[in-house]
């Protein structure tokens, strides 16, 4: 079985429009999704407008948050910039006759935005399209139940399909690849034997409200000589989060700090895709643990997304903390990977935003202090293996993401039940 995937240009549609974010990045690109599943020829073909299938997926990728994408924050008042507004004829017609569905592909962020759900109906209705013909992809793990709990309690019976997707894992496997990272357990602990090691490494490169709030506690714990931590100088406009606010002070006091630099390097002399496109490894080999930095990390943004910068020390066979969203620790076993319970006191995913704060700087005091950190890695030697191996076979089978895209293609279309064949 193989799925007909439709283009306008380049495998890209909605191509006439021409809008961008305030940071400059196109509104609408090319999808992650649906490039990662051509790059799997056994279940993806692909056409242009002019040699339409007769059943076929519109794909296109939606770049940052929603409210950018769909060109506002309420879904009541966004009628005016509707993505439809700007696709091929031939398509739009073909997905309201039931030939075509859409997906919006934002698997490359995790946003949750409530909502999102609402304004997908109100545009299904207001252009008299069946939602099951709408796909959303995101990188956000808990889209999927979420909407179906809000499609319960508005009593939606037609549904869009909602897939979590975690697009960073293969690339990240491929990145390994290409760039010829081959960071074993035993050279990790024969190059650390001959080199000062520092404890842990903190790369934090995009000002991120909770990243602010992680620098300063590192700070104010008297932490951040032990590691590798990297932080830009922000702004003194007060700093909220769930109920807190910064002090002037404190503020104050930290950027007297910044920047923190890695190997006296600045972090943002290039664009984001050399940083997001890098192992590094270097900063692994100097360090005993990776404490990642995730884009989101605070409850009230109510998502679980696992960025590149998850799967980054996975490659590099590196333990690490989640500084990111509750439960980020909980997915990754889900999907096959060994934590560190045992050798790092895990129990910080499970708590709230602040409590998981407290829990990973007292973690990271009590890993400073472990006297042979040689052992203490070599013990954990048997998780990090697993966890390159569970990575390999991860990207090379076919995603679930992929399989969950399948079905809804094969039950939309009335094509009988979904069967993929397993590389």
């Amino acid at each position: 079985m193989k799925l007909n995937f439709v283009f306008e240009s380049d495998l890209e549609n909605f191509t006439k429009c021409t809008d961008v974010s305030p940071s400059g990045i196109r509104r609408f690109a090319a999808s992650p999704m649906s490039l990662a599943c051509l790059a799997r020829k056994e279940i993806a073909i692909q056409a242009g407008v002019g040699n339409r299938p007769k059943n076929y997926i519109i794909a296109t990728g939606v770049n940052h948050s929603p409210k950018e994408w769909v060109g506002s924050s309420s879904a009541q008042t966004n009628l005016n910039a509707s993505p439809f507004k700007f696709l091929n004829k031939k398509l739009f017609k073909d997905i309201q006759s039931g030939n075509a569905m859409v997906l919006f592909d934002q698997s490359l962020e995790g946003y949750q935005t409530t909502w999102l759900w609402e304004y997908f109906h109100i545009e299904c209705d207001r252009y008299k399209i069946n939602p099951q013909a709408i796909v959303y992809t995101s990188g956000n793990m808990l889209g999927h139940s979420q909407y179906n709990d809000w499609a319960t309690a508005n009593n939606k019976m037609d549904r869009i399909t909602v897939i979590p997707y975690a697009h960073f894992e293969s690339d990240m496997y491929n990145l390994g690849i290409r760039t010829n990272i081959n960071l074993t357990v035993d050279k990790h602990l024969a190059y650390k034997k001959d080199h000062n090691i520092k404890s842990y490494n903190c790369l934090q490169k995009r000002l991120r409200n909770h990243r602010i709030w992680f620098y300063v506690k590192l700070l104010e714990a008297n932490l951040l000589d032990d590691g590798l931590v990297s932080m830009n100088k922000f702004s003194k406009a007060r700093h909220y989060m769930e109920g807190r606010v910064m002090s002037s002070n404190q503020e104050s006091t930290a950027n007297t700090t910044l920047p923190s630099l890695v190997y006296g390097k600045n972090n943002n002399e290039q664009g984001d895709h050399f940083y997001i496109n890098r192992i590094n490894n270097d900063v692994c080999l100097d360090t005993w643990l990776s404490v990642i930095s995730e884009a989101s990390f605070a409850d009230i943004n109510g998502q679980l997304f696992l960025s590149e910068k998850v799967f980054k020390p996975i490659v590099c066979h590196h333990p690490f903390i989640i500084m990111g969203d509750r439960g980020s620790l909980r997915e990754l076993r889900k999907m096959g990977y060994k934590t560190f319970d045992g050798f790092v006191d895990e129990r910080y995913d499970t708590l709230s935003t602040w409590e998981r704060y407290d829990a990973i700087i007292e973690e990271l005091k009590r890993i400073i202090a472990i006297k042979d950190k040689a052992s203490w890695f070599e013990s954990m030697r048997p998780i990090l293996e697993h966890n390159y191996k569970t990575l390999t076979h991860n990207s090379k089978e076919v995603n679930p993401a992929f399989i969950a895209l399948g079905r809804a293609y094969k039950k939309y279309f009335k094509l009988g039940k979904y069967k993929i064949r397993l590389t």
